[in-house]
């Protein structure tokens, strides 16, 4: 497993992350991109294996984040079973303090130290939920993505399977958009993975 890891998260992180593997048994699978979670934690049934699952388009310090998110899940089922909320007190505690175990081995850059050390202070169901960390965990993208909250008021852009939305105004954590297709009204994620649509190929179709 230590091989495996070395793909996806620091290589300082590995012992910790190994003993975490054999405290809490939980098996661990690498997943293509969801578009609707980065990772997850189910519970063992009937003796099996807990099982947790990450995103592997991930950069490394992402990874990692997210794989112990739910590594606090396993550790919190172990502990309460289904007698605590999912990310109740017990969650935020277990995790806040894995975190911190975390960014003591890890050598993370100065501006996901500010943004983790505000993260811990007040942790979110998932990275997603904390703006401010999101956008710096995606600097470090080997491969740059443009998100809906990166295009301007007006942008035309395309999500999905070929979606065509014009951006509106911004409610809470999404943005209203005008479907370029039916003209309808949807609310779609700030955080949603787009395709800017530039105005001259708009003027051709």
């Amino acid at each position: 497993m230590s091989e495996v890891l070395k793909k996806y998260i620091p290589e300082e992180a590995i012992p910790m992350i190994s003993q975490w593997f054999k405290e809490y048994n939980f098996h661990l699978r690498i997943t293509k991109k969801r578009q609707t979670k980065l990772g997850d934690f189910r519970p063992s049934l009937k003796g099996e294996q807990h099982k947790i699952s990450v995103n592997g388009d991930l950069n490394r310090y992402h990874f990692l984040i997210t794989l112990t998110h739910e590594i606090a899940h396993a550790a919190v089922w172990n502990q309460h079973r289904n007698k605590v909320a999912p990310h109740g007190i017990e969650w935020k505690t277990t995790y806040a303090n894995y975190l911190k175990r975390v960014t003591k081995v890890v050598p993370f850059p100065v501006d996901l130290q500010k943004s983790l050390a505000k993260h811990l202070n007040s942790p979110k169901a998932s990275s997603c939920s904390d703006p401010e960390l999101y956008i710096a965990l995606k600097k470090y993208d080997s491969i740059p993505k443009i998100h809906l909250e990166d295009l301007s008021h007006g942008d035309s852009f395309i999500v999905g399977k070929n979606k065509k939305f014009k951006k509106g105004n911004k409610r809470r954590s999404r943005f209203e958009c005008v479907s370029l297709d039916n003209g309808k009204l949807y609310l779609v994620s700030a955080h949603a993975e787009v395709k800017k649509i530039e105005s001259t190929t708009i003027n051709k179709n």
